[in-house]
């Protein structure tokens, strides 16, 4: 986003068709898995943990947002998600509406990066609920985004700054870790996983994006990985409802999964997402 924000919309007059694109990517295969997985219910289906018989129309409305998905614990919202992992996405949303904004006024993105470090701070020591102020919520994870626009600011004007302190931050999520184990907190619900997304991912993002992918046929592999990835992380429930697998275990199971996510993300895609590709590249001019 950092670098989006920079190519193309780094003037403030640009910030609307900065939404215009982000909306242009999220919602074509979002809206269509969305209302798949309402017509399964509607038509072949049965309820399930996160599709009520009886959505109410503030419901209906909260799928349609997808923001109000990252409130599901005071809204109530997973009670009805037609996409039970787009809570994310409305995080996520959240994020594109202050991003503009925190590229152009860094200074103010380093501080509320801090104070996002320490409302993280807090739900690691239980003082706040670690599932919700620690992995879901905005002001909770503000902190990760802001390492991925710091990642692309400084690893232009600080190279080597940058590169010594990415390949430091294993061994911060390992002294995290061995404290919060010590004090008795490491168990508590994401935040392992958190450290583990910090240590290893932000390394192996810088690494490859430097040193692998960036370059020839792997940067087309990394392309045509990424444009797969948003479809499976939207249709994957639909399927495994559709399927009747219930939890996945047996590897036919999860051979079935995978072949019908890849193929129907792949037509999605290739469908929906890329002929849209036209109008957010003239929001970019």
């Amino acid at each position: 986003m950092a670098a989006l924000i920079q190519r193309h919309y780094a003037a403030p007059a640009k910030t609307l068709h900065f939404y215009g694109d982000r909306l242009l990517r999220i919602y074509p295969q979002y809206a269509f898995y969305a209302l798949g997985a309402a017509a399964w219910l509607f038509t072949f289906g049965h309820p399930t943990s996160f599709l009520a018989p009886d959505p109410s129309a503030l419901e209906w409305a909260n799928n349609l947002l997808i923001v109000p998905l990252n409130y599901f614990m005071y809204n109530g919202a997973d009670r009805f998600t037609l996409v039970p992992p787009a809570w994310s996405l409305g995080a996520e949303l959240a994020f594109y509406v202050l991003a503009p904004w925190l590229w152009r006024k860094w200074p103010w993105a380093l501080a509320l990066g801090a104070i996002s470090v320490g409302v993280a701070v807090l739900a690691w020591h239980d003082v706040l609920q670690s599932d919700w102020w620690g992995y879901r919520l905005l002001p909770g994870v503000l902190w990760v985004f802001l390492l991925g626009m710091a990642l692309h600011r400084y690893q232009q004007s600080h190279p080597t700054a940058s590169h010594r302190a990415v390949f430091c931050l294993p061994l911060l999520a390992i002294g995290a870790a061995w404290y919060l184990n010590y004090r008795g907190h490491l168990a508590l619900p994401y935040i392992r996983e958190t450290l583990v997304g910090v240590g290893l991912g932000v390394p192996l993002v810088y690494g490859l994006s430097k040193h692998g992918f960036a370059h020839g046929r792997l940067q087309s592999l990394d392309a045509a990985l990424g444009d797969a990835s948003y479809g499976i992380f939207l249709n994957h429930f639909l399927f495994i409802w559709c399927l009747d697998l219930g939890a996945p275990q047996a590897w036919h199971d999860w051979a079935l999964l995978l072949t019908a996510s890849v193929a129907a993300s792949v037509l999605t895609q290739r469908w929906l997402e890329r002929p849209v590709l036209r109008w957010r590249r003239y929001l970019r001019l």
